[in-house]
């Protein structure tokens, strides 16, 4: 049974999407933060400190018109997407702690008043891949991250996770990750 990304609108599957985005973050987030990737699993997160900003940077003001360049990096395929965003209005005028506190997700690589550079881990697949994987109840799903940071099931398969061996469950369970809709369809075919 195919969904189409117009059930989008519905605010309860929405609502349920982001739910479901929610727990994968969590639990990839807590699982990579505490494991040690053997080969062929998933890479630890890297977390680095802040960059080293002059007192006398921290201070200087934003200016109307600074450069937003935000940089999202997707760990699960190792992707990554660059954007250019407007500063928000409330932030002109602010100092780089303001800047730190309000893109608090984010980590602040370079900082000038006119020219702000960040990056973020995230532990997704990039917008390009679909992805099959299992809802919470346990249904064998594919998906897709519409969002930069969250994922919605494009497709439910019919198909539930049990039905699966044990090895292929356990990779849909992590999200198995493929270059088209048409690519993981022939996947759960053959599986």
């Amino acid at each position: 049974m195919k969904k189409s990304v117009n059930s989008l609108k519905n605010p309860g599957f929405l609502h349920a999407a982001l739910l479901t985005a929610g727990a994968v973050i969590l639990v990839l987030g807590l699982a990579a933060e505490t494991a040690k990737a053997p080969e062929g699993k998933l890479p630890a997160l890297s977390v680095s400190p802040p960059p080293a900003v002059g007192a006398s940077e921290q201070e200087a003001k934003v200016k109307a018109g600074c450069d937003v360049i935000q940089t999202m990096a997707f760990s699960r395929c190792g992707h990554s997407v660059t954007r250019r965003v407007s500063i928000p209005e409330t932030l002109i005028g602010k100092d780089f702690e303001a800047i730190r506190k309000y893109y608090d997700l984010w980590q602040i690589e370079s900082y000038t008043p006119e020219h702000i550079d960040m990056r973020r881990e995230i532990p997704l697949f990039c917008p390009i891949h679909t992805v099959a994987g299992v809802n919470e109840a346990g249904d064998v799903v594919l998906s897709r991250n519409v969002y930069g940071d969250g994922m919605a099931v494009i497709q439910e398969t019919g198909k539930a996770a049990a039905d699966f061996p044990q090895e292929e469950r356990d990779k849909l369970l992590l999200g198995l990750g493929f270059d088209s809709e048409k690519e993981a369809e022939t996947w759960l075919r053959k599986h």
